[in-house]
């Protein structure tokens, strides 16, 4: 059973304006659970506007400057924006399911319920249901690596910000197609290591370095090129952008090195959120 149940009403927020960070809720019954989302609409799209759906941290909401920035590029690319909430833990813990060893007790099936969130949203709000792309922080970005290996059809393509791939998936699963990826993350980044945990030292589980990650998936989708450069920075650190193309499908695999950045969005060194927008409009059926 699907059905929307309307949590806040109000004239005129059905369009907000980018800037907004008071966005209107729903909520969504799935199997025995109610899960919940919230949507940003810009002003004046149409139908049949593109889809990002963005995946929260592990335990925490997405920060008001995530949903600004991110709104923002939204607006101005003409993507609508939905950001679901996660199902908790064992610990209590909202996130995602991709193996945390707190995430013993959920039964989630994430792929099954992205599935049942894109055909209601899509259905309800008159979004296209071809251009859909997931976008995710940590948690939310190690689930685009989980996403892309166990269900690269859902989604035309994936952006990870600080995100992983879990040993488990990497040698039990397989990229089957294409899927053009994009990642951003920090060499100093205490909480997904840049060099990988094979030891389980954070106690998220193994996982494998961040440029292995994105190569695999270079590697799957045959690209024949990588070319780096150096991106302009807004702090001191460097950004050096690493570009695996010349795919027959044309799915690129790319990623941002932030030389000393931390485990976040990023904007201190980037705009993380325009830089998402771009990559994903490149892959808009037209």
């Amino acid at each position: 059973m699907n059905r929307f149940v309307y949590l806040l009403a109000a004239v005129g927020l059905f369009t907000l304006s980018a800037k907004a960070q008071i966005l209107p809720a729903y909520s969504m019954e799935y199997g025995d659970t109610l899960r919940t989302y919230s949507m940003f609409i810009p002003e004046g799209i149409g139908k049949n506007a593109p889809l990002i759906v963005y995946t929260h941290g592990y335990s925490t909401k997405p920060a008001n400057r995530v949903r600004r920035d991110l709104n923002e590029a939204a607006a101005e690319y003409g993507f609508v924006v939905c950001y679901p909430d996660g199902a908790p833990d064992s610990r209590g813990k909202d996130g995602w399911n991709v193996g945390y060893p707190s995430q013993h007790t959920m039964t989630v099936d994430e792929n099954d319920f992205f599935a049942k969130l894109l055909d209601e949203v899509c259905g309800r709000f008159g979004v296209s249901r071809s251009n859909v792309f997931l976008a995710g922080m940590s948690n939310g970005g190690d689930l685009c690596y989980q996403m892309a290996y166990t269900r690269p059809d859902l989604f035309k393509a994936y952006a990870s910000v600080a995100g992983l791939t879990f040993e488990h998936v990497y040698h039990n699963e397989h990229l089957t197609i294409p899927v053009p990826f994009l990642e951003i993350h920090g060499t100093a980044d205490k909480t997904s290591m840049w060099q990988g945990d094979h030891a389980n030292a954070g106690g998220w589980g193994p996982y494998i370095p961040v440029p292995l990650a994105v190569a695999a998936v270079a590697a799957n989708n045959r690209c024949t090129t990588m070319t780096t450069d150096t991106i302009p920075s807004r702090s001191e650190r460097l950004v050096t952008r690493y570009t695996y193309s010349g795919a027959p499908s044309g799915a690129d695999a790319v990623l941002y090195r932030i030389e000393g950045g931390a485990h976040r969005w990023g904007t201190a060194d980037v705009n993380t959120s325009d830089i998402i927008c771009r990559f994903f409009s490149r892959y808009l059926d037209r």
